[in-house]
């Protein structure tokens, strides 16, 4: 009986710690995306500019100096987005496969609980029937029928 409370109080903590494990994933496939969104903001930025480079014909020197250096801001801005997805991309696979871990410990202690609880169910049906099998000799050896 004893062994059966700790199996199923560890049952319950596995998947405390999967639900936690959930939480985090979900966590930081919103962040993901958050910086999906930034990235593409600065794409579209960056686009909307080079279109009206396009459009106007005539800038003087310092407006072209200006202009270089915005773009050159934007592309820095690019490249630290698409480093920080990459490490959120990391991120999020280890907590995926650290999920994957989480749930079958889980699996494990459950199946441990049940096989546990099927052997201890057995075992008291046994108990039972041999009492009630001594009972009945009991009652015959009495000579009670």
């Amino acid at each position: 009986m004893r062994r059966l409370k700790l199996l199923k109080l560890l049952s319950w903590y596995k998947e405390l710690q999967e639900e936690k494990a959930k939480v985090r994933v979900y966590h930081a496939r919103m962040a993901l995306q958050k910086l999906l969104e930034e990235k593409k903001i600065i794409e579209e930025e960056y686009k909307e500019c080079f279109d009206y480079l396009q459009k106007e014909k005539t800038f003087f020197a310092d407006e072209l100096r200006a202009w270089f250096n915005y773009f050159e801001i934007l592309k820095d801005f690019r490249n630290i987005a698409e480093k920080k997805i990459e490490t959120q991309q990391k991120y999020l696979e280890e907590l995926k496969e650290e999920l994957l871990e989480k749930n079958r410990e889980k699996r494990l202690m459950e199946r441990l609980y049940e096989k546990t609880l099927l052997r201890f169910n057995r075992e008291n049906l046994k108990k039972f029937l041999k009492e009630l099998d001594d009972l009945v000799l009991l009652r015959r050896g009495r000579g009670f029928d």
